[in-house]
């Protein structure tokens, strides 16, 4: 039996790296004072098609319920929340909103994507300052840095200055498509774009220059006349927070979606991976869900690609066995429950007899084993045996979760 194509398990190693990124994602929520919530994994169809966009719309995992309602599983969690916020008029704004779940996309698998998956998002509303999209890729760069990302780097853009720029070379010949070609560089070569643009009729000369911007600074002809001063104070404002950022105008992003700043992060070394997080300004969503008033933007980042990214690992416990005779396998469990509930790791032994039991606990990793024995029971006291050295005491039942806990930090 196997799962379906594009799905997988997250196996228990997986699965406690994820908890780690999570852990981390919900303690940096707390210090932004981002209020975490989870939309519904459902949705009306005709919202998830709210985001627009051919790509998104073939990607829906849709179907019809048992009253012939026309549903689809979420793809991501941007539009569950701005559904939420424009329904919620009563929300004090400025807001932040984050989540972490998972979701499905009918979307072609491959290195660090699947059709399940989880994502970590962060959404502001009713704020679109400088200041506020710095402090979302502040989140973004500590989020990906304290996830185990060396060196995570950031690269921000504006569509209008990019859009602009394209304008003022194709003139009347201006298309969106122009845009969606500097999208598809790092996916294809420079070469292959511009064939495939001249098959489907742009002039080679445009295409060409079009893809020039991707390489374009600041100061550069193609764009210089057309840069947002606040894209600028963005970056500046970066810099004075310690966050590496660098202009790309080759960073577009979502043309049925996005309208201004757009931004994008990597793991250094690690391009070929993709983007571990992106996002920026939106208004159209918003608009569309029936506030055109409420200004939004936002990052989101796949927890697939950051655990291909990461090079932290999870710290296994340290755990204690609880090994006994006879028939003191009752009084054992009591052991072990008094040891778990002050936060020890702690395991009853499964085996029958007490060498085999000693065994289980040294091939499981256990520093510490408990004895319990009938004599010694009898008396008040138990057994305790460190694993690495051979050492055994003999301590008072009042003592024993004491010099445990002691062994444990040494």
């Amino acid at each position: 039996m196997r799962v379906p194509r594009g799905l997988r398990d997250y196996d228990p190693d997986t699965y406690e790296r994820m908890e780690l990124i999570r852990e981390n994602f919900v303690k940096l929520a707390r210090v932004y004072n981002v209020r975490l919530m989870e939309p519904s994994s459902i949705e009306l169809l005709e919202t998830l098609e709210a985001k627009g966009g051919e790509e998104i719309v073939n990607e829906i995992y849709a179907f019809k319920d048992k009253s012939g309602r026309d549903l689809g599983l979420r793809f991501d969690l941007t539009v569950g929340i701005t559904r939420y916020v424009c329904e919620r008029r009563d929300l004090p704004l400025p807001v932040k909103l984050g989540s972490f779940a998972s979701m499905w996309r009918y979307d072609e698998p491959q290195r660090g994507r699947y059709r399940w998956f989880y994502q970590w998002d962060v959404e502001v509303y009713g704020d679109k300052s400088p200041e506020a999209y710095a402090e979302v890729l502040a989140f973004t760069y500590r989020m990906l840095a304290e996830s185990g990302v060396n060196n995570p780097l950031i690269y921000i853009s504006d569509r209008r200055t990019v859009e602009d720029a394209i304008k003022s070379i194709a003139g009347n010949k201006f298309s969106m498509d122009l845009m969606r070609a500097l999208d598809k560089l790092g996916k294809k070569s420079r070469d292959e774009i511009i064939s495939e643009y001249v098959e489907r009729g742009f002039d080679e000369n445009i295409v060409s220059s079009v893809l020039d911007i991707s390489s374009a600074n600041e100061g550069s002809d193609a764009v210089r006349g057309f840069i947002r001063e606040d894209l600028l104070r963005l970056r500046d404002l970066l810099r004075d927070m310690g966050v590496p950022a660098e202009v790309s105008f080759r960073i577009v992003r979502g043309l049925d979606y996005y309208t201004d700043i757009v931004y994008e992060a990597y793991a250094a070394g690690q391009q070929d991976l993709g983007a571990v997080a992106g996002g920026g300004g939106y208004d159209v969503l918003p608009a569309v869900f029936g506030r055109p008033d409420l200004k939004a933007l936002g990052v989101a980042g796949g927890v697939d690609r950051l655990l291909l990214a990461s090079t932290k690992a999870p710290v296994r416990p340290r755990v204690v066995y609880v090994v006994y005779t006879g028939d003191m396998r009752a009084q054992a469990l009591k052991v072990t429950e008094t040891l778990r509930s002050s936060g020890v790791t702690a395991e009853l032994a499964r085996k029958s007899r007490l060498n085999e039991q000693l065994a289980e606990a040294e091939r499981n990793g256990a520093e510490v084993a408990v004895l319990v024995l009938p004599r010694e029971l009898s008396e008040g006291k138990l057994k305790m045996k460190i694993m690495r050295t051979r050492e055994e005491k003999e301590l008072p039942l009042s003592s024993i979760l004491q010099e445990v806990q002691n062994v444990l930090r040494s």
